[in-house]
């Protein structure tokens, strides 16, 4: 059998990544729903730390029952062989680079990586989740060949052309043990979307193959958050920015939407976010190859904790959108937006949209209630 070659790659300065992948997501990334599946040892600290969001951090002079705490992947020393982990993307991509950061690592660094990647298709769906043995059986395909790597450095590796097929799975291999911080798997959503071309749905969710291509901060949280599934958990999974200090000051974020549609309803939502959600928002979307803004949304004010519904009005829904610029005014945070629309008109609602429903927190109606006690009086 002839051996496939991993895909030819340029090697990424570590200030140079986030430029370099700008239009990309982490499909990994477990507050996506990336998840570990299994690996050959995680002694000293657990392969899922790999996923998460947030950059490593160092606690130095802790220690638990395993050892000195770490906020990565670990093993145990002296592997004859090498150590691996099996990754599920949290959504099916094409990939087009990787970011593997060695922080906080000084004398336990993995000497060495590579990732391979694996496709599911639906005439291998197992009602059972495949045992360790399995995933060591599968046929992987090359994507990284085996590199090296430095102690407490960022990463980057970009291919030269992204990924031909779509992937389900990659398997992270670093030889022959040690340790890893964080891992990020950048590419493109495989798109979702309805057959029905006059069905509506989420046009700016990752899912439907959109991404966020511009942005004026980010400085507490990407905006690329936005497109998330679900309400979130806490302030770390939605855009927020640093606070403005200027008149006039305003936040963008420009979405490139996966299909272009007819936009009817826009929901904004700002969960979690209490004491620092903008005070309005303005949403303008763009034809194809045009820069004359459509004022979907002019300066709405938003409650803070809450979904926000608007209804966008019927002339404004006859153009079809490729691009959206989210304006918060004048800063502040934002965990979701949701941009109903059909590829085609009249739009048709199915029965089962989440268009208008609210998906209620435990405390949305409660959390802004004060208590105060009696005032002894004189």
């Amino acid at each position: 059998m002839t051996k496939i070659p991993a895909l030819p790659h340029q090697v990424v300065k570590a200030d140079k990544i986030e430029e370099t992948f700008k239009h990309c997501i982490d499909l990994a990334v477990s507050k996506r729903g990336g998840k570990v599946l299994t690996t050959t040892d995680e002694w000293f600290a657990e392969a899922h730390n790999l996923l998460s969001a947030h950059a490593p951090i160092s606690r130095p002079h802790h220690f638990v029952p395993s050892g000195a705490w770490f906020d990565g992947w670990q093993t145990r020393r002296h592997n004859a062989h090498y150590d691996w982990c099996v990754i599920e993307l949290a959504h099916p991509g094409t990939i087009e680079g990787f970011e593997v950061d060695t922080a906080f690592l000084t004398g336990n660094h993995a000497p060495f990586i590579s990732v391979e990647g694996f496709k599911e298709t639906s005439n291998e769906f197992k009602t059972e989740p495949r045992t360790h043995e399995e995933w060591a059986a599968i046929e992987w395909v090359p994507l990284l060949e085996k590199s090296a790597l430095e102690a407490n450095v960022r990463h980057g590796y970009v291919f030269n052309n992204p990924s031909e097929d779509f992937y389900t799975h990659v398997r992270l291999c670093m030889y022959p043990d040690g340790g890893l911080s964080r891992f990020r798997v950048y590419g493109k959503v495989q798109t979702i979307i309805p057959e029905n071309k006059h069905e509506m749905y989420d046009l700016a969710a990752v899912s439907s193959g959109s991404t966020v291509t511009d942005f004026s901060d980010a400085h507490y949280g990407h905006p690329s958050n936005m497109l998330l599934p679900g309400r979130g958990h806490d302030m770390s999974d939605g855009w927020e920015t640093r606070r403005s200090r200027t008149a006039g000051h305003v936040d963008y974020a420009v979405i490139k939407l996966g299909q272009p549609g007819h936009v009817s309803a826009i929901e904004v939502d700002t969960a979690h976010y209490k004491g620092n959600a903008p005070k309005a928002v303005s949403i303008a979307g763009f034809e194809i190859g045009s820069d004359e803004p459509i004022m979907l949304l002019d300066q709405k004010p938003l409650f803070p904790h809450r979904q926000n519904f608007f209804e966008v009005a019927e002339d404004l829904t006859e153009r079809r959108v490729a691009e959206i610029r989210v304006i918060m005014i004048p800063d502040g945070g934002i965990k979701r937006v949701r941009i109903w629309g059909a590829s085609q008109l009249p739009a048709v609602q199915p029965e089962d949209s989440l268009i208008g429903v609210r998906d209620e927190l435990e405390d949305e109606w409660t959390w802004n209630i004060r208590k105060h006690e009696p005032t002894a009086r004189a």
